[in-house]
């Protein structure tokens, strides 16, 4: 019993080294950042900037696409219904990303199936202000 569980774990482990050979190196084709906000935004320009380096350390294009409009929901359809192949990304803030899913369901179904958070790109500090 010992040498099957043996053979099998030797077995999996040649599997697991064999690479996947028709897989391409990502990115292979242009990048698509969808930004829920109209150009010239915060939004916008940390799209743009982002995928500026993200070019520069690819060699591959990151093409921003403004899609602004129903509290982001224009957006968030593009990319809830784009392949889900790694060549659509969306940046957005708190309103497009976490609140609007969850007022609107039925405007944006599946979306906690169908989208994952990669990762924080910029904190940027708020304030209020009033008049003496």
């Amino acid at each position: 019993m010992r040498r099957l569980g043996l053979g099998l774990t030797l077995l999996c482990l040649a599997f697991g080294t064999v690479t996947a050979s028709a897989q391409d190196k990502y990115p292979s084709k242009p990048v698509k950042i969808v930004v829920p906000y109209a150009p010239g935004g915060a939004t916008d320009i940390v799209a743009r900037i982002l995928g500026e380096q993200l070019k520069q350390i690819t060699g591959q294009s990151f093409v921003v696409e403004n899609k602004p409009g129903a509290n982001g929901i224009v957006a968030i359809n593009e990319i809830v219904n784009s392949k889900p192949d790694g060549y659509t990304l969306m940046i957005g803030n708190v309103t497009t990303n976490t609140i609007t899913p969850v007022l609107t369901p039925a405007k944006v179904p599946n979306y906690d199936k169908n989208v994952v958070a990669v990762s924080r790109l910029v904190d940027i500090p708020e304030f209020l202000v009033v008049t003496t």
